[in-house]
């Protein structure tokens, strides 16, 4: 009885990965380098998720294998997208938001990790990422499906006071989150996604996949070799002209993060307002086009292309921090700057 149980419970998940995998755009190749290889197969897909469109590549022995661990890994996508949207019916930061000022609320130990990091994240770069910035990205419509507006001063003003990391309160004998200040909103939005790509690699390495490219609007991770057995090239899009490359550069087992005012904007006179909003003034930041790190994880990476976008490459230049990372910055006068081991490590190539 136990066993035809199982038999049967086997069979409904195998179609239930069918039925999943039917919605996913997938497409396989087979690639072969060499006679004396056994062969490989390259195998895409894509889906719409946390606000962008996931494309994923990987190469394997076994096309089947591929699928499979690209379901699980979209899976894991989808299940992060529905806890950390701010919208979302399923949400817990949804949750957290309408207890704010109220009561605190109890969170998983992963949902309390993520939002202790982020606190971290705000204190280690200064205040310019801070997921309490919620009430501003609500009321641009940034992070939802509304039209996008601008607010009149006087009502970004009047939510100035919500927004400060300082005033979350955890808790860690019981894993809770309180907002001291009612109509604070948590928006990890800047934070989630990176968040989600890490966690969907490691789900494609524990399935056996070692050569991919998990690509999430910009933010995205590279492993191994890809089907022709060379470093994976990457693109960085030319934030003036949509469709272009302003220039490109090889990397292998790393993670590239991406942040521009070209990604979610309106243009209203003349003048561009995009979703990188300082936490201080709550207007977008204005000395930078586009930002492009090389991190070992995307999570701090899409940290990392934000507080550089904020503060500016002329000011960033002179940190400690400039030193050792590799970046590419667009500044607002369109002036391309790169740290020189992006280029000497990995092949910068300028096209613009």
């Amino acid at each position: 009885m136990v066993t035809g149980l199982k038999n049967m419970m086997q069979s409904l998940f195998k179609r239930y990965i069918i039925i999943f995998i039917s919605f996913l755009n997938f497409n396989s190749l087979y690639t072969q380098k060499d006679s004396a290889e056994s062969p490989s197969f390259e195998v895409n897909v894509n889906k719409s998720l946390m606000g962008t469109e996931i494309v994923a590549q990987a190469i394997c022995k076994n096309a089947n294998k591929g699928k499979e661990a690209l379901y699980f890994a979209f899976k894991e996508i989808e299940r992060i997208d529905s806890l950390y949207s701010m919208y979302g019916y399923s949400s817990i930061i949804r949750q957290i938001n309408m207890n704010s000022g109220i009561r605190s609320t109890k969170v998983t130990w992963e949902t309390f990790s993520i939002i202790k990091r982020a606190i971290n994240y705000s204190k280690k770069y200064d205040g310019l990422f801070d997921i309490t910035i919620g009430s501003l990205t609500d009321l641009w419509g940034f992070s939802s499906d509304r039209e996008v507006i601008v607010p009149a001063q006087s009502k970004i003003k009047s939510l100035l006071p919500l927004v400060s990391y300082k005033n979350i309160i955890l808790k860690d004998k019981d894993t809770t989150v309180f907002l001291q200040k009612k109509g604070m909103m948590l928006d990890l939005g800047g934070i989630a996604k990176g968040y989600a790509v890490d966690r969907a690699c490691e789900i494609l390495r524990k399935n056996g996949i070692n050569d991919f490219m998990l690509d999430a609007g910009g933010d995205l991770c590279v492993s191994g070799k890809n089907s022709k057995g060379e470093d994976w090239v990457i693109g960085i899009e030319h934030p003036r002209k949509k469709g272009e490359v302003i220039a490109s550069f090889k990397c292998t087992n790393t993670c590239v993060a991406t942040s521009g005012d070209y990604e979610r904007f309106i243009i209203v006179k003349g003048v561009r307002y995009h979703h990188i909003l300082l936490p201080s003034t709550g207007i977008p930041g204005r000395l930078s086009r586009s930002v492009t790190v090389i991190f070992n994880n995307t999570e701090e990476g899409t940290v990392l292309d934000k507080y550089i976008f904020l503060t500016g490459i002329k000011k960033f230049g002179k940190t400690k921090l400039a030193k050792s990372l590799k970046y590419f910055v667009v500044a607002q006068d369109g002036k391309i700057t790169y740290s020189p081991q992006l280029k000497k490590e990995n092949g910068l190539i300028i096209t613009k």
